[in-house]
């Protein structure tokens, strides 16, 4: 593997060669003047010597001439003789030739003496030059180790480029993970171990970024050395000199395969919990200390119509009832100390254009050390349970107060009964119609309980349908009903009123109109307006062909002795009604007329408010 290069070490290296060839190129051409003045100074005293050894020679043949002829030159009017004039001339060129000889050999000296300066300075800057190199190199090697070892150690795959894009270097990581050495890395390139789906997009930008020599930065899923793929963020920068121009290109590869992983995971979690969240018919929220919410749900804005960032802060608080809103930041500041919050208040319906009761509870997301990061709660809709908590309550009351007065109406009928009866099986028969009426009667309230209003036909068609056929077979065509449907009663009438109708039933099966082969019982009601009292009731019953009914009623004291009573004092004093009874030539006649409500007081009747009966006295 080569040693780790960096731009940084590049650019000092670049500068240590420029800063030693200039200081070189300086001593270069010193030396170069220096070597061409001491070269100009030799071949002067070169020449000059040349020229005393002529000088010498031609001095030396002079002399020796002059010795041989030993005749001392002629002199004509005091002016030397050629001769003499010669020799003369030629020793005053040899003494200037001597000195310039001799400033020559000076100069040369001091040329030799300069070109040993420079010498030694060369030397000198070269060992000094010499010693910085080695040291850098020295600094070097130890950075690019250091580097070398900063390399191997990051988790990330480093790799290097030339201008052009061929790999030029990688990291160990690099090989580790690929399982591919730096040969086969220089030779098929970096982008060889992308995944063959991202490889196309990778060289396409990768060439767009050498083109435009921009960074380069995609994902892409890299082959590993178990022939497996993971994801890697890569990213290239440039390196550039000193003229702008590229001249490398260096790239890290970071595994970012666990974070994509978990951030698909997360997002499939938060996918997840949100549809959750969005499918719950609890209304969720999220919020601060203080009761400041930071988030709801889309449920709260269906709810209550307020959007998130109306609902937002306290803004919450605006859809809860006016008289509510204290008691609910009061449950705050207990839920801070508590460390769980929990209170029932009406908020408003959008929907319904009215205020729905809500049970809202809350606990608080906490740090490591115990601190309330924020709260996360939810409010559920308890507005049908309220209602139907306040239905079994008045329920309840109503049936502890029906029970307590048909104990007491059961009480008087047996009472009445034992008094009216003179035997035991007599009683016996009496008691089991009479409770199988009232029995009767509460079927019929159990209806209103329900919900249905009772009217009177139901009431009458039930008791005689108990006694005769209302359909069809002989008892049919004895009985007549006329009358409009759906008269409907007050329910404190109609367990008195039932009792009374039974009696009169009874009779007409055992003594009356229903027990005679020719007799008939025709039943009329109507309602009719009392300026002074409202609508009322008209019943009238009439029973004929019964034949001798005063013989019959002196045969039978006992007959209609209850009944009558029922209807005559019962009636009047529990119902405030008016009751006729008498017998006719042929039968019997009964009228009952008593008060039925309005529809606004079977309203009320049906929101809760409980019926009252009287006893019989």
């Amino acid at each position: 593997m080569t040693e780790v290069p960096t731009a940084q070490m590049d650019e000092l290296r670049i500068s240590e060669e420029l800063r030693l060839l200039d200081e070189n190129e300086q001593l270069r051409v010193q030396l170069e003047t220096a070597l061409e003045e001491n070269q100009h100074i030799s071949e002067d005293r070169d020449q000059l010597l040349v020229r005393v050894a002529d000088l010498a020679m031609e001095l030396r043949a002079e002399t020796r001439k002059r010795l041989e002829d030993d005749t001392p030159p002629a002199v004509e009017s005091g002016v030397p003789l050629k001769k003499e004039t010669g020799r003369s001339e030629t020793e005053e060129e040899l003494r200037v030739a001597f000195e310039e000889l001799q400033v020559l050999t000076e100069e040369l000296e001091v040329a030799n003496t300069t070109l040993q300066q420079f010498n030694a300075q060369l030397e000198e800057r070269v060992a000094a030059r010499t010693r910085e190199i080695v040291d850098a190199n020295a600094a070097l090697r130890r950075s690019e180790a250091a580097l070398q070892a900063v390399a191997n150690v990051v988790p990330d795959l480093l790799w290097r480029t030339d201008h052009i894009g061929r790999t030029e270097w990688v990291n160990r990581r690099w090989s580790d993970y690929t399982g591919k050495s730096v040969g086969i890395i220089v030779s098929t390139g970096w982008l060889s171990v992308l995944h063959p789906d991202d490889r196309p997009a990778a060289e396409e930008a990768f060439m767009r970024s050498l083109r435009d020599g921009v960074p380069y930065q995609q994902e892409h899923r890299m082959l590993g050395v178990h022939n497996n793929y993971r994801w890697f963020m890569v990213r290239a920068e440039p390196m550039r000199d000193d003229r702008g121009n590229i001249v490398a290109w260096f790239g890290a590869a970071m595994d970012m395969h666990d974070q994509l992983v978990s951030m698909q995971a997360l997002k499939t979690s938060e996918a997840r919990f949100r549809t959750l969240i969005e499918g719950m018919p609890q209304l969720v929220w999220r919020s601060a200390n203080g009761a400041q919410w930071t988030w709801s749900s889309p449920q709260w804005g269906t709810a209550t119509g307020q959007s998130d960032w109306q609902s937002w802060g306290r803004g919450w608080l605006d859809a809860f009832h006016p008289d509510d809103k204290d008691s609910v930041l009061s449950s705050w500041e207990k839920a801070l100390e508590e460390g769980i919050l929990e209170f029932e208040g009406r908020v408003f319906s959008a929907a319904e254009g009215r205020y729905r009761y809500f049970q809202t509870r809350a606990l608080p997301v906490r740090r490591e050390d115990g601190q309330i990061v924020e709260w996360l709660g939810t409010s559920t809709d308890v507005d049908d349970l309220v209602r139907l908590q306040n239905e079994q309550t008045v329920l309840v009351s109503e049936l502890q107060h029906r029970t307590r007065n048909l104990m007491a109406v059961v009480q008087a009928v047996i009472t009445k009964t034992i008094k009216n009866s003179d035997a035991l099986h007599d009683f016996t028969a009496r008691i089991g119609d009479r409770m199988q009426a009232l029995a009767r009667v509460q079927g019929l309230l159990s209806r209103r309980a329900a919900g249905t209003r009772i009217a009177f036909d139901w009431l009458l068609k039930e008791e005689l349908s108990a006694h005769a056929s209302l359909d069809e077979g002989p008892g049919a065509s004895k009985i007549t009903l006329n009358g409009p449907e759906g008269i409907l009663l007050s329910s404190s009438t109609i367990q008195t009123f039932a009792l009374a109708l039974h009696e009169l039933a009874t009779n007409a099966v055992k003594y009356g109109a229903l027990a005679s082969a020719s007799g008939h019982l025709s039943i009329e009601w109507s309602v009719v307006k009392r300026d002074d009292d409202g609508s009322h009731l008209l019943v009238h019953w009439r029973e004929t062909g019964v034949g001798d009914t005063e013989g019959a009623d002196r045969d039978a004291p006992d007959r209609m002795g209850y009944g009558r009573e029922l209807i005559e004092r019962a009636l009047p004093y529990q119902l405030g009604a008016r009751t006729r009874y008498r017998f006719t030539d042929d039968g019997i006649e009964c009228s009952i007329e008593v008060q039925i409500p309005d529809v606004a007081a079977l309203n009320d009747e049906l929101q809760g408010s409980s019926p009252s009966y009287g006893l019989l006295g």
